[in-house]
């Protein structure tokens, strides 16, 4: 049997076993993987790979081809028709869990063609079979889905911000997706949706300063709203925003709370009121960090 008819061989038993992953995956009533095609997806490519490799020179493009593609199918046939008619709170459910699934899918694609990271990939300087994995994902479904999965967020994120109550732990899911599919050649999507949060919350806390001033609070009620708002957005930020960015929204919250206007404002009333020797200790210390001049 010639080189060509080996691959194409292989590459067909290969195939078989990959559809019945899928079907697996999908819930069809199929038997289990038997000892014959375990060997098939795990075991068997390895030496096969090595002993391809030295009879047909690009057959290990072929197959690093055929790694790529089935990772597009499954994205194109499973994925992307599932999120495509999604908004809100649906979106974001159905895109974590599809992303499990995808993983378990992707790993076991990386077992079958494992060898490619040491027989091809290297020598060609591709990107590894995992980096690979998350760039289709945000490929083809994160550029797609971008504005509706951020449109999603900031609805939930702003909800609770104004008092409501949405669910935290699907929050938190999301945003532990975009750390873990970006980076390492991808669009970087947790730092785009990190941006936009930041400039929400400056938007956001701007307004309600302008509020608390067209009212004329005095300035201990000014501090002591400051100072709620910071606990709550911070007791907020812990449950499912990475460290860094729970420290970037309160330095930003801070920031436009002593903001030029308001210090004047504030400066004034201190002097008039003697607040400084008024101002209750739990919450001092505090807004000493967002106000460092005028409490020293």
């Amino acid at each position: 049997m010639d080189a060509d008819m080996m691959l194409n061989e292989k590459l067909k038993k290969i195939d078989d076993v990959i559809t019945k992953k899928k079907m697996i995956m999908d819930g069809h009533p199929v038997i289990p993987f038997t000892p014959a095609e375990k060997m098939i997806a795990y075991e068997y490519p390895a030496i096969w790979f090595t002993y391809m490799s030295k009879k047909r020179r690009d057959s290990c493009s072929l197959v690093y081809e055929k790694y790529t593609n089935c990772l597009s199918e499954r994205i194109q046939e499973r994925v992307l028709p599932v999120l495509m008619d999604k908004h809100g709170t649906e979106l974001l459910t159905e895109i974590t869990r599809l992303w499990l699934e995808y993983k378990e899918f992707a790993s076991f694609l990386s077992k079958t063609f494992a060898d490619l990271d040491y027989f091809y990939i290297r020598r060609k300087r591709h990107p590894s079979l995992a980096d690979f994995m998350r760039y289709y994902f945000c490929n083809l479904v994160c550029d797609e889905l971008f504005s509706k999965l951020q449109e999603a967020m900031m609805r939930l994120i702003i909800q609770e911000r104004e008092g409501g109550q949405i669910d935290r732990n699907l929050l938190k899911k999301v945003l532990d997706f975009f750390l873990e599919a970006g980076g390492n050649g991808t669009t970087d999507y947790y730092e785009k949706l990190e941006q936009i949060m930041l400039a929400e919350a400056a938007a956001y806390y701007s307004q309600l300063s302008l509020e608390w001033w067209f009212w004329g609070d005095s300035f201990s009620n000014y501090l002591r709203k400051v100072d709620r708002c910071l606990n709550q957005e911070e007791a907020r930020a812990e449950f499912y925003l990475s460290q860094t960015t729970k420290t970037k929204l309160l330095d930003v919250q801070c920031s436009v709370s002593q903001s030029r206007n308001e210090i004047c404002f504030a400066g004034k009333k201190c002097k008039e009121s003697g607040l400084r020797s008024k101002t209750p200790r739990g919450w001092k210390l505090k807004i000493r960090s967002c106000y460092p001049n005028m409490l020293a």
